[in-house]
């Protein structure tokens, strides 16, 4: 009897074992994979465009002129917008008047020294109030330049802040801006990916507003690995899409096959 309850009990205890053993080998539903998989789960990306830029005030201003509209196209050196400036250019005018008695006055020092009826300290003078004149031009035209809201690159106006005759304080935004250049997506994959993903390699995506496929094509990786979240940024230009794609548009991209 003893001898059978022994045998029974070792029985037991080898099927118990091969249990655990079965059990550990099995995956865990909810459990992250083990480090060194590539992960399967799809990669969210954003898409950016290639040139963006919030135009400002620098100063504070009543708008006199605001020729920008949402989604108009503009083009480099364009005015989309103005302050009414009509004091500065006011100013701007008296200190030309100004500046040109002055160099009448230092012409006129320079004729009487030759003469000897001036004293060199008088030409010094003369001449030091026609550079303090033409400074203070210089002064109301980079103040005037502040009043002119101009496109640095070709594209797309985003979004209009302000209205003709809205005033507004330093540093308000006033136009948004969209480059009408190649539209590229900035994501963040899994660190296991560095082991072949490198500048050039394509990875099929699909935009979630249209549901249409695209292809986009590595261009940068970052430097370093977030040692929270295992992932790294890397940067993609939209090399293909059907349908239209704009700026802020999302979607997700899943591993290669084989990799």
């Amino acid at each position: 009897m003893k001898r059978a309850a022994k045998a029974v009990g070792l029985l037991v205890l080898s099927l118990s074992g091969l249990g655990l053993q079965q059990a550990a080998a099995e995956p865990v539903p909810g459990r992250a994979p083990m480090q060194g998989a590539p992960s399967a789960a799809p990669v969210r990306f954003l898409v950016v465009a290639a040139q963006e830029s919030i135009l400002s005030a620098s100063v504070a201003g009543r708008f006199a002129k605001v020729s920008a509209n949402l989604g108009d196209p503009v083009r480099a050196g364009q005015v989309l917008a103005a302050f009414d400036c009509a004091e500065v250019q006011a100013r701007r005018d008296a200190a030309r008047a100004e500046a040109e008695s002055a160099r009448v006055q230092y012409e006129a020092k320079m004729k009487l020294q030759g003469l000897q009826s001036a004293a060199e300290v008088e030409v010094e003078l003369a001449a030091a109030n026609v550079n303090k004149a033409q400074s203070q031009i210089r002064i109301f035209d980079a103040q005037l330049a502040q009043c002119a809201f101009v496109a640095p690159f070709a594209g797309k106006v985003a979004r209009v802040h302000v209205k003709v005759g809205q005033g507004v304080n330093p540093g308000a935004p006033v136009i948004e801006l969209v480059g009408s250049g190649p539209l590229k997506a900035r994501m963040n994959v899994p660190s296991q990916w560095l082991a072949w993903l490198k500048p050039g390699e394509r990875l099929q995506g699909t935009v979630d507003e249209t549901g249409s496929a695209c292809e986009l094509k590595v261009t940068r990786v970052a430097g370093r690995v977030d040692a929270v979240s295992q992932t790294v940024e890397i940067e993609t230009e939209l090399a293909s899409a059907a349908g239209q794609v704009l700026p802020g548009m999302s979607g997700q991209v899943r591993v290669p096959a084989g990799r």
